[in-house]
């Protein structure tokens, strides 16, 4: 059966990061995710997360500039060795934490490169991590994000994903699927679902256009349900939105029981 995660770094802002496990479980998830943990150490986070008894599922790997509107590192033919020690810096995160999944975010394309220039980057730089992380039982994601909120953005539709699997050719490389993103770019969620059902290896979500909790958007989220259920999806769904510790949760409780 699927589980429930929290975006930390989006809920409970008013919070300090690691005291927002302890506000997700009493709500009723079953697991956290963070965006970046690297601000505190491998062994803050365990004492944090077993002290709420609750699993990391999923961070991303440093991503340098990128989320100040920067390139970032991993589709910049001139920033290999930069991408590959920030690498090495999250390998004590994975072997303390034992994520569910590593993400890496594909960055945008910098001036004076063409964009199969970046492709064949990115491409090389996730066959290096998939092999890196071999001996870890987790997947590999590389999350195709809208280009409305992150302009520039290298991956920014499942079909664009779908390409660079084509050839990145790794068996623990998977799809990220974040219906907010995907429902952005004008895709149909429900539809990608099915469509990539053998790829899914995480599922985010929140409505739009609002980047909200289900229900507050233009979202069929009985589609959306009934789409993981057809295909028995069984790896967790996060929630990745703004929302404080007063805000309602009753979708948590609309939510059907997945297979």
């Amino acid at each position: 059966m699927s589980s429930l995660a929290a975006n930390i770094t989006l809920m409970f802002q008013d919070l300090p990061l690691l005291e927002r496990i302890a506000v997700a479980r009493k709500l009723g998830f079953q697991g956290v995710e963070v965006q970046f943990p690297y601000t505190e150490s491998p062994e803050t986070w365990q004492k944090a997360l077993h002290a709420s008894q609750m699993p990391l599922i999923l961070f991303n790997l440093p991503a340098g500039d990128f989320m100040q509107g920067g390139t970032g590192l991993a589709c910049h033919p001139g920033k290999v060795t930069e991408f590959q020690q920030a690498f090495e810096t999250s390998l004590p995160y994975i072997e303390a934490l034992k994520p569910q999944v590593i993400n890496l975010l594909a960055g945008r394309k910098p001036e004076g490169y063409s964009q199969e220039d970046c492709l064949t980057q990115l491409t090389e730089n996730l066959v290096y991590v998939c092999q890196q992380l071999k001996p870890h039982p987790l997947k590999v994601t590389c999350e195709p994000i809208n280009n409305l909120d992150q302009p520039g953005y290298l991956l920014p539709r499942v079909k664009d994903w779908q390409d660079l699997a084509a050839r990145v050719k790794q068996d623990h490389f998977g799809l990220q699927l974040d219906i907010y993103h995907a429902a952005r770019m004008g895709d149909n969620p429900a539809q990608l679902i099915l469509e990539n059902a053998n790829q899914l290896a995480h599922v985010q979500f929140a409505d739009s256009p609002g980047r909200s909790h289900p229900g507050t958007g233009n979202l069929d989220w009985i589609a959306i349900w009934e789409a993981l259920a057809k295909v028995h999806y069984q790896g967790w769904m996060a929630a990745e939105y703004p929302a404080g510790q007063q805000d309602s949760f009753d979708w948590m409780q609309a939510l059907p029981a997945l297979p």
